[in-house]
């Protein structure tokens, strides 16, 4: 749970304004899939379904834990009237201080969501519903099933490729006496190694 508040907290911080509770959840749900996508784990520890609204935290997860925050007065909510009538949430950094931010979270963590409020601070909360149903475990589930993460392809066929490279060139040295070690041999070895 401290990882969800924690994660919370940092985009408020870096949001440095206002926001919708939509657009919290949604920057979370963007913060674990990239973070998914580059290390094969969410920040958060949180599973995610297909909801009417794009992705959204199973139990609605990130908004029980900003209601806790509300609770502990580390955040504060407006709670108004929606353009259609309904109420509508909004959430700010609150009177009281902490640094769950800074210590439950390491510090590439903090990077993944400073760059995901970054890369949406411009958006408007339609433009980041819309960037959220474009990541793949959305596109990929249907209507109220739990996502799937995934690792990014592009990225994983480059490790693969540099795990392809590294064994091949491995092989080379061995066969050639050479071994995978540098500093093994020294120059003058070497060079008779290969008639130089």
């Amino acid at each position: 749970m401290d990882k969800i508040k924690a994660a919370i907290l940092a985009i408020l911080e870096d949001e440095g304004r206002i926001i919708h509770r939509t657009r919290l959840v949604k920057l979370v749900y963007l913060a674990d899939n990239m973070h998914y996508e580059h290390f094969g784990e969410t920040i958060t520890g949180l599973k995610y379904m297909w909801d009417n609204h794009g992705p959204n935290a199973i139990s609605n997860a990130i908004v029980k834990e900003a209601d806790n925050l509300v609770n502990d007065d580390f955040i504060c909510m407006q709670v108004g009237t929606s353009m259609y009538g309904g109420e509508n949430f909004r959430y700010t950094k609150g009177t009281k201080s902490t640094d769950i931010s800074k210590t439950k979270l390491s510090s590439m963590e903090r990077q993944v969501l400073s760059d995901i409020v970054n890369q949406n601070k411009n958006k408007n909360l339609s433009e980041i519903v819309s960037v959220s149903k474009k990541t793949t475990p959305f596109k990929e589930a249907s209507q109220y099933e739990v996502l799937k993460m995934s690792r990014l392809s592009k990225y994983q066929e480059l490790i693969q490729s540099v795990r392809a490279d590294t064994e091949f060139m491995n092989g080379v040295r061995e066969g050639m006496g050479v071994g995978p070690k540098r500093g093994d041999k020294s120059l003058e070895e070497v060079k008779l190694l290969y008639g130089l």
